[in-house]
Parts: C-alpha cells; structure tokens; sequence
C-alpha cells in the first residue's frame, strides 16, 4: 500500500482512500486496544477513536517514521487514555481452558494454541503484553516500539526480557510445562 498517494487522496477528501486505510490496518489497531484495554467494547470505541484522530492529524504526518508505526503510537495512547477513565472494568480470566492444546498439526489445533497464548497474554500487565505483541507478533522494532509507547529504547528492551519470563511464568503456572513446551517450539 503507498500510504504517501493514499494520504493525498484522503486529504483531498477522498473517503474511500481513507476507508481503504482503514480496512488495511483495522486489524492490527483493535489488537492494540485490546491488548491495553482487554475488553471488546472498550477496544472497539479506542479503535474507533484511534481513526478518528489520525484523520484528524493525518495532515501532520511526516512520513519520518513509517505510517502503521504512527498509527499504533495514537492506537496505543488513545487506549492508554480510554484505560485510565474506565480502571473499574476488567475482563474476566474464568473462561481460560484448563488443559493446553496439543501439537498443532492442524488449523483448529494452532487457533487453540494461539487462544492459550492470547489467554496468557491477557493475565500480563497491558504494557507488557502491548510490547509482547507488538515485537513478536506484528515483528516491530525496538525503534518503532519506542516510538509507539514513548519508552526509551533500554527500558522497551527491559521490558521485553521481563514480559518474556513473566509470560512463560503464566503460561507455565497456568497450562503447565508441556503448554509453555508447544508455544516456544510452534508460536
């Protein structure tokens, strides 16, 4: 996707440039949302939110980063913001399996897994699991990650090491040692 022509169309006021934006990274916004926010509602009004304002500071982007990583910044805070006005509302863990998935030879095996693995997630600090996800599963940078949470570069590198035990921790106390087995040889 050249985001440098779609950002000329969408501010020459062309929404289906900007609904193509949206589609392409609407993805990826909500699991930032989720991530901090952990509950869908909230996630969907943050994600929503996210557009709204990069529309609104879109004229303002410089290209001197890249676009998503820009996006994920005003995705992360606008969840970090929406997170502080609703601390009350926490989702519920009740509903995580009890035995881990087996070896994932199959699509419904590898979806358990990744469930168990976003289960795990979902127990760790937001920040954490933020800077988990955003390094291992979009495999950004440390630069961008800084960029997104306004860390330093040896504090987003801490963390990482930190939310590494500390997910194999969960993973391990939860699901048991053959669980953290098959997330660290299949995820």
């Amino acid at each position: 996707m050249d985001h440098s022509t779609t950002i000329q169309h969408i501010l020459a006021g062309d929404s289906r440039a900007y609904a193509e934006l949206v589609r392409h990274y609407q993805r990826m916004v909500y699991t930032v949302c989720y991530r901090v926010l952990r509950n869908t509602e909230d996630a969907e009004e943050a994600t929503q939110d996210s557009f709204v304002k990069a529309y609104q500071h879109l004229a303002g982007f410089g290209g001197s980063a890249k676009f998503s990583t820009w996006l994920y910044s005003i995705a992360y805070r606008t969840a970090i913001s929406h997170g502080r006005k609703r601390r009350s509302d926490e989702t519920s863990v009740d509903d995580l399996p009890n035995h881990p998935a087996s070896a994932p030879d199959t699509t419904g095996q590898r979806h358990e897994l990744r469930k168990l693995l976003d289960n795990a997630l979902a127990r760790l600090d937001p920040e954490d699991a933020s800077i988990l996800s955003f390094f291992h599963l979009e495999e950004l940078s440390v630069e961008e990650i800084v960029t997104i949470t306004g860390l330093g570069a040896s504090n987003v590198k801490v963390r990482l090491h930190r939310a590494r035990k500390k997910l194999l921790d969960v993973i391990q106390a939860t699901y048991g040692p053959e669980a953290q087995r098959l997330i660290l040889e299949h995820a």
